[in-house]
Formats: C-alpha cells, sequence, structure tokens
C-alpha cells in the first residue's frame, strides 16, 4: 500500500492536485470573507454569521470539487484500458487502498484548510464574540464526513462509466440541487445528499430585522442522526467501490 500511496503522490504532483486543494478554499473563504460582518455593531456576531454561511458555500463548491478530484485520481488509469494492465502487476487491494487514502487526505487538507481559514478570518476582522469551539469542530466533522461520501460517490460513478465526463456533470447538477434543497423544507433536504452540509449545520436565522438589516443568528441540536447516516452511506459507497474494482475483468 506505501508503494501504491507514494506512486500515488508522484501522479497527484504532475497532476497539480496540490494547487486545486488550495485553490477551492481560498475561493471559499475570500467568498464567505465578503459576506462576513465587518460593521463594529456586527462584531459581537461574527463567528455565528461566519459558521452559518460555510455550509452553504460548501454545498455550492464541494461536490464539483470531489467530481473533480475522484475523477482526475482515476482518469490516467482508464486512458487505454490501463486498469487491465495494473491488475496483473499490482495486486488490486494495494492500488484501491492508495487511491482511498490518496483522496481522503487530500479531502482532510481541504477540509483544514478551510477551518483554519475561518479562524483566521476571525483574528483579522477582530470578532469580539466568543470563539465556538465546539461548533467549528463539529463543522469540520461534517464537511469531512461529506466531503468523503460525496468523494467515493463520484469515485464509483467514474468505476462504472470509465470516463470523467459524468462525473463532473453529476457533480455541477449535484451542486445546484444540493443548493436548492436548502429553500425546502427540512425533510425533502434529507432525501438530497449533494446538500447535506446544510441540515447538518448547526447555526440557523433566529431574526431578521428588515429596517435596519440586521440578522441575529441561533444554534440548534447537533444533528447526530443525519451525521451517522452520512457516515454509513459513505462506507457502503466506499464498500461498491471497492467491490467494483474487485469484480473488474483483467
Amino acid at each position: 500500500m506505501l508503494r501504491s500511496f507514494h506512486a500515488e503522490l508522484q501522479k497527484a504532483h504532475r497532476r497539480h492536485d496540490l494547487l486545486l486543494c488550495l485553490l477551492v478554499p481560498l475561493i471559499m473563504i475570500l467568498w464567505v470573507g465578503g459576506l462576513a460582518p465587518s460593521d463594529p455593531g456586527e462584531l459581537a456576531n461574527g463567528y455565528s454569521a461566519l459558521l452559518y454561511s460555510l455550509p452553504v458555500i460548501e454545498a455550492i463548491l464541494m461536490p464539483v470539487l470531489m467530481a473533480v478530484l475522484a475523477s482526475r485520481l482515476w482518469e490516467i488509469e482508464v486512458k487505454g484500458s490501463m486498469p487491465k494492465l495494473l491488475y496483473t502487476l499490482q495486486e488490486r487491494r494495494s492500488l484501491f487502498a492508495g487511491k482511498a487514502a490518496f483522496g481522503l487526505l487530500e479531502i482532510l487538507l481541504v477540509t483544514l484548510l478551510e477551518m483554519g481559514a475561518a479562524v483566521l478570518l476571525g483574528i483579522v476582522h477582530g470578532y469580539t464574540e466568543a470563539f465556538p469551539t465546539g461548533q467549528l469542530v463539529y463543522l469540520f466533522v461534517c464537511t469531512l464526513a461529506v466531503d468523503a461520501m460525496l468523494f467515493f460517490g463520484e469515485f464509483l460513478l467514474m468505476l462504472w462509466v470509465g470516463n470523467p465526463l459524468p462525473a463532473l456533470c453529476v457533480g455541477i447538477v449535484g451542486a445546484l440541487v444540493g443548493l436548492f434543497s436548502a429553500f425546502m423544507p427540512p425533510l425533502a433536504s434529507y432525501f438530497v445528499p449533494f446538500g447535506y452540509y446544510i441540515p447538518l449545520s448547526a447555526y440557523e436565522v433566529a431574526n431578521w430585522n428588515k429596517a435596519t438589516h440586521t440578522v441575529t443568528f441561533g444554534t440548534r441540536p447537533f444533528n447526530w442522526g443525519l451525521l451517522a447516516f452520512t457516515l454509513a452511506l459513505g462506507a457502503v459507497l466506499f464498500a461498491l467501490a471497492w467491490r467494483k474494482v474487485q469484480d473488474e475483468e483483467v
């Protein structure tokens, strides 16, 4: 597995995956940072506004990023029927484990950069609200879980189709549907895995003053049930992808 992981690292260097992992969190933070409160009267609500906005932006960008990462991870292997050659030269378990581990590390890097940038935004803007450590850790775990679930779903699709284009199209359409699910009743949003970032969010709008255009945010209980379902769905997609690799004919 270590040799397979090292091979994936070399391929990622040539694909410039690190640049992609840096670019998307940068876009997200610039986007969220532009929406973040800067008025002195709103600084006491700064972290709440920031952590409320992040899942919405994630629902737009992350399904596309997961599709890109998953398709690029397997794209070079599908060219010229390379999997048939690889399966004769390398153990399938090692090949799949190396790709899965590398994909998860890329997701972890993106999520850590995102959360770290959120903390940096609070420092730069001088938020006076108490730092919500528990809420940030919960957001980190939820983001990681949904990202991994979408990644293995796109990876499975790539294995089935053998072409990166359908995976990218599904990621783009999924981002649109996931965002639209935010405006659906809460129960309906549970049937749209691409938008799970939003129902898993622990922040909600408690009050909006139309006259002053000020928003007050509140918190809701952590959605452990949906988080557990997300993890279970990710595990199922992982198992299906592994089974697909096992069943591939040489």
